[in-house]
């Protein structure tokens, strides 16, 4: 008999691999198979499934059925008919997932997505059952009551921070679920990020090179960082752009309008849209700044994997953002939404390249001692035993 612990992952894939995904993947990979069993349950063969599978983690792929599909993308626009169907297809998924779910001795879900759509079985079971808060919906409107309804259900909530925790519910959920909050800081793996072993895979000669990596949606405020760049090459007119990352479906419009601005300001020359980038260390080591200009975010992996490769950053000042940048130490923190601070914290880090260096080593030496993906597995291994 198979004593190992099995921890069903459940997943609801979409069409981008994002850094919620990569993350889990790491985890998939990571997590000691002598001990474990993790099997990964999602609607649709994306990306990380065909991954996760590739490294012989068992996959389940249960398909979405109907409005299902629509409760996926556009969960709070739907019609009140809608949302009954939406319902009626969510048990008929609870009753397909069962066979899968059974056996679980712990669940594990991706999201509150992911919460709700097994909230039946959830209901149903004396499992175990996770929520990972991932970015997490802050509580407002019909999000506050959909967050306190995953509250009740959970046994235990995963967060990257307690700022984070408190900025996604309301102080009356914190106070009453604050128990079941516990904070895991997603690993890096400072294996495939050393910057001693990486070659650059973008070269720009003698010139330097900014860059930033993430999902083209607007919740990354990447108009901010395209209105900052004509600021920064009036003081150093050597400067290279790049974004990578592709728009998640129904954001491709927004892809569109950041393209346009670009060639609008007149810096096209300057930037380089780069799509997905798979080589993520490779495009970091040869960075000379990285930058986030998010609207929202937990503990940012790309910040993370940024530092890990000893590149200094410049970040808005949201979530647990402040975690891992620190200021004047690690990078430089600005406000949201401000394409001045934006243009004049990397122009600052630019015009001072001991400065830079210096502080790219503190932030290895902090992802280093804080967030290794050694650490990160060994925490959640322990963690998950003690709820057998």
């Amino acid at each position: 008999m198979d004593e190992r612990c099995r921890v069903v992952f459940f997943h609801i894939g979409r069409d981008v691999i994002g850094g919620g995904s990569k993350m889990l993947l790491r985890l998939l990979t990571c997590i000691d198979r002598s001990r474990f069993d993790p099997v990964l349950v999602s609607q649709t063969d994306d990306e990380l499934c065909k991954r996760a599978r590739e490294e012989g983690v068992h996959v389940e792929i249960v398909p979405f059925r109907g409005t299902l599909d629509t409760y996926n993308r556009e969960l709070l626009t739907t019609s009140p008919m809608t949302l009954f169907a939406t319902g009626a297809r969510i048990v008929q998924f609870n009753a397909d997932v069962f066979s899968h779910f059974r056996r679980a001795d712990v669940i594990w879900c991706k999201n509150l997505r992911a919460v709700l759509t097994l909230l039946p079985y959830v209901l149903g079971t004396r499992t175990p059952v996770i929520w990972n808060i991932g970015l997490g919906f802050e509580s407002d409107g019909s999000l506050t009551y959909m967050n306190e309804l995953a509250l009740w259900a959970v046994d235990h909530v995963f967060i990257e921070s307690d700022d984070q925790a408190q900025a996604v519910f309301t102080e009356g959920q914190y106070q009453r679920y604050r128990d079941e909050f516990t904070t895991f800081h997603k690993g890096i793996d400072l294996e495939r990020f050393d910057p001693d072993s990486i070659e650059p895979t973008i070269d720009v000669g003698d010139g330097l090179c900014v860059g930033t990596a993430a999902s083209l949606t607007p919740r990354k405020g990447l108009e901010y960082l395209v209105e900052a760049i004509p600021r920064v090459l009036e003081d150093h007119d050597d400067v290279t752009f790049f974004i990578a990352g592709e728009a998640p479906e129904g954001h491709e419009k927004y892809a569109r309008e950041l393209r346009r601005r670009v060639e609008g300001l007149g810096v096209g020359d300057s930037v380089r849209f780069l799509g997905w980038v798979e080589d993520m260390p490779g495009y970091l080591a040869g960075l000379d700044v990285f930058v986030l200009s998010s609207l929202n975010e937990g503990i940012p992996g790309a910040v993370r994997e940024a530092l890990a490769m000893e590149v200094p950053v410049v970040a808005t000042d949201v979530g647990g953002t402040s975690t891992v940048v620190v200021e004047g130490e690690t990078g430089t923190l600005v406000s949201p939404r401000s394409s001045e601070e934006i243009a004049r914290g990397i122009s600052d880090l630019l015009s001072d390249p001991a400065g830079r260096m210096e502080r790219g080593q503190r932030g290895r030496d902090l992802i280093a001692t804080e967030f290794s993906m050694e650490g990160y597995v060994d925490r959640y291994e322990d963690f998950i035993l003690t709820m057998m």
